[in-house]
């Protein structure tokens, strides 16, 4: 009975001790308890292989006469009382020991992290980062990223501590956002950040910096006053600029120095073969804001066509730039620039404005299709402010269609759903482009209110040598006709593939078969809209040399598809006919 009494005991005992040994105690801890268990059970096993146990019963028969009952009821009830007694120093000895762990946890965490911020220290970056540079064998570039915000004495000085605390927080909240997942940033003194990113190419850190600081600028909205500051910033990439953390927070500062002592502001590169590309850089980006507040970007259209019908239904707003000195600019190259320097919004509602008064009276009233930028998907009044723009022009909601990448919904799936519904609500037609390149869900595409489904020109491309790629575009089409989405193929270069798509079910094709993008203009070199401003403006020009482009006439619904130097295809509830060009 004693026995399994003391067995009941240790087992709480062990029940208790255990969530403190699984807390990461110190070695020397646990060795102990190791030892106190080792004890007990090699007491357990020689008592038994001893038969101790069997010759206390038998001693206790062969001795009745004496008072042995009364012995081991003594020794049962003190060694029942230690038991107790043990049991409660373990009790003690548990919460000391918790106690302890939490004090060690706590003074670990405070030599490692910076206590206003919560940011690790300079001591933990420089572990993580040596860290990382060890595992590194030279193929991955990591860049150390020092930040420091300009003439912050002087805001300490005039605000106080209380706010420039409070500001350092909130920078140190921007910059955790703004470094993502991946990256890791860091408080190093007073003012000064450091953020470490990985396998980012200098485009890239550029782009990241441009960004960074800009948002940096935007107004700090604090408790009880709203600053704006700036902030320069320094870069050394390693393992080109330094094989451990030490060299390259060194280096770094040695750039952030450079940045200052030219435009405070701005960043440097430890290279010094960067200065020329962070110096042109800053040229296109003042171009990039120089263009966007005149309003020199132009909208290009490019025709989406009915495969079954081979008419044309709409257009693409496509985004071109003229530059005086560097000829046409494409959007590829200023599209990033004006995301990180926050230009985005305005360049978009100037096109979306221009597109408008462009097409208002333009014959079939076909439908138009820009795309919008993820970061203005984060704005709450985008949807407020797209209709305020077809409302100032008159121009049908229904003629409009929104698209948006599959990235665009991962940054926040609910501000985008509801942005989406107010459009739809009034009758904007959504769209989701660049279908099977990023992140999108089944789930995505029954909650969210799409109307179309773009396929990326990636798998239009290669279905015609690559069985996947086919099967891929056959499922999609499956798919979106399931749930009552029309389906657009993007990328359609050849009449093979506009006639494999239309006998697949494809609704709409758009690519240079059907058209490049071209300005307003001249599309009546096409004869699409004669009754245009623009194509009445243009009728008067000099005729241009004919393009060597498809030309969909219209506005005949059977009209042909001209191949110029090939043959002519008419695209008629998916039959093909040819003739001699």
């Amino acid at each position: 009975m004693s026995i399994i009494i003391i067995g009941g005991v240790m087992r709480r005992m062990f029940g208790q001790l255990r969530s403190v040994i699984n807390r990461q105690l110190s070695s020397q801890v646990r060795r102990d308890l190791l030892v106190l268990a080792g004890f007990i059970a090699a007491g357990y096993i020689l008592a038994t292989q001893l038969h101790v146990f069997a010759q206390l019963q038998t001693m206790v028969v062969e001795y009745q006469a004496l008072p042995l009952g009364a012995v081991f009821g003594t020794i049962f009830v003190a060694g029942l009382g230690l038991t107790l007694y043990g049991f409660t120093r373990s009790q003690a000895t548990v919460k000391e020991l918790g106690l302890r762990v939490k004090v060690e946890e706590r003074a670990r965490r405070l030599a490692m992290h910076d206590q206003l911020t919560g940011l690790p220290n300079r001591r933990h970056l420089k572990g993580v980062v040596n860290f990382q540079l060890a595992e590194n064998d030279g193929s991955r570039p990591l860049a150390m990223i020092l930040i420091n915000i300009d003439q912050f004495k002087a805001f300490n000085d005039h605000y106080g501590r209380a706010v420039a605390n409070e500001l350092l927080v909130s920078v140190s909240k921007l910059l955790n956002l703004r470094a993502g997942i991946d990256g890791f940033v860091s408080r190093l003194e007073a003012d000064q950040f450091a953020v470490v990113l990985q396998d980012r190419d200098d485009e890239e850190l550029m782009n990241w910096l441009s960004s960074t600081l800009t948002a940096i600028e935007m107004p700090h909205v604090l408790t009880e006053d709203e600053v704006s500051i700036s902030a320069t910033a320094g870069v050394a990439v390693g393992p080109t600029d330094g094989r451990d953390a030490e060299t390259l927070i060194r280096r770094a500062e040695l750039a952030q120095r450079r940045a200052k002592d030219s435009s405070r502001g701005w960043f440097a590169f430890f290279k010094s073969a960067m200065d020329k590309r962070v110096h042109d850089r800053a040229v296109f980006e003042h171009d990039v804001w120089v263009a966007i507040r005149d309003d020199q970007m132009e909208p290009f259209y490019q025709p989406l066509v009915e495969l079954g019908a081979g008419k044309v239904c709409g257009y693409e707003i496509l985004a071109r730039w003229q530059h005086a000195e560097r000829g046409m600019v494409m959007p590829d190259q200023f599209i990033p620039v004006a995301e990180a320097t926050g230009l985005i919004g305005d360049l978009t509602f100037n096109l979306l404005r221009k597109a408008c008064l462009d097409a208002i009276n333009w014959n079939g009233s076909p439908q138009l299709s820009i795309n919008i930028s993820p970061l203005l998907l984060q704005d709450d009044t985008l949807a407020k402010r797209i209709l305020a723009v077809l409302d100032e022009i008159g121009f049908a909601p229904q003629r409009l269609e929104i698209q948006v990448t599959e990235a665009a919904l991962v940054a926040d799936l609910d501000s985008a759903r509801a942005i989406f519904f107010q459009l739809k609500e009034k009758g904007v037609c959504i769209a989701l482009d660049n279908f099977g390149t990023g992140h999108s869900s089944l789930r995505q595409l029954r909650d969210l209110p799409f109307d179309k489904l773009k396929i990326d020109r990636s798998f239009i491309e290669s279905m015609g040598e690559d069985s996947d790629s086919a099967a891929l575009v056959r499922a999609v089409i499956a798919m979106s006709k399931n749930l009552g989405l029309a389906i657009v193929a993007e990328g359609v270069e050849t009449a093979e593939q506009a006639k494999l798509l239309a006998r697949l079910g494809c609704d709409i094709g758009q690519g240079f078969l059907f058209g490049k993008p071209q300005p307003a203009a001249e599309l009546h070199t096409l004869g699409l809209h004669a009754g245009s401003p623009s194509a009445k403006a243009a009728a008067s020009a000099p005729a241009a040399p004919p393009a060597k482009r498809v030309v969909v006439q219209q506005p005949h619904a059977d009209a042909p598809l001209q191949v110029p130097g090939e043959k002519k295809v008419a695209w008629i509830a998916g039959k093909e006919t040819a003739s001699a060009d």
